[in-house]
């Protein structure tokens, strides 16, 4: 009877410390994104897995002040897997240099254009983040300024 009663603990122990359908450990990451030093809000974050980090990587939005919430790419397990990772930052601006949401169709916005310059917002991105095995609080620092009005 005791030993019943451990199993959904031990369950519930593994499932909080970040296992996923794909049997490889994550871990939460929030960060912030920051432009010339500048809060970068409405923005896409997509970390990429580089060298030999497993997984899918991760992505995130950016509210008002920059701050981001990293969600595991296709499954929608919560949190990354530990490890280096090149990070792509995207947000459009209209043709008048408003911003728009980071959730936009670009269909929607034909006249819609990228605001990080490149090659930051591109898969070639030169910036570079290690999450580390417990997580944390990261920051992604773009050395130029972004375009478009707030």
């Amino acid at each position: 009877m005791r030993k019943r009663r451990c199993v959904p603990i031990v369950l519930s122990v593994l499932l909080t410390l970040g296992c996923s359908s794909d049997g490889l450990t994550r871990v939460t990451v929030k960060g912030k994104v920051l432009a010339a030093g500048e809060p970068v809000a409405n923005a896409t974050v997509l970390f990429m897995p580089a060298a030999d980090t497993k997984g899918e990587g991760a992505i995130g939005t950016t509210d008002k002040e920059g701050n981001f919430t990293l969600v595991g790419s296709r499954q929608g397990d919560k949190g990354i897997v530990p490890g280096k990772y090149r990070v792509r930052v995207s947000r459009f601006m209209d043709r008048d240099g408003s911003l728009l949401p980071a959730d936009i169709k670009e269909a929607d916005h034909p006249h819609a254009r990228e605001s990080i310059p490149a090659p930051y917002s591109s898969a070639d991105s030169p910036l570079e983040v290690t999450i580390p095995e417990k997580g944390g609080e990261v920051r992604v620092e773009i050395p130029v300024k972004a375009l478009g009005k707030s």
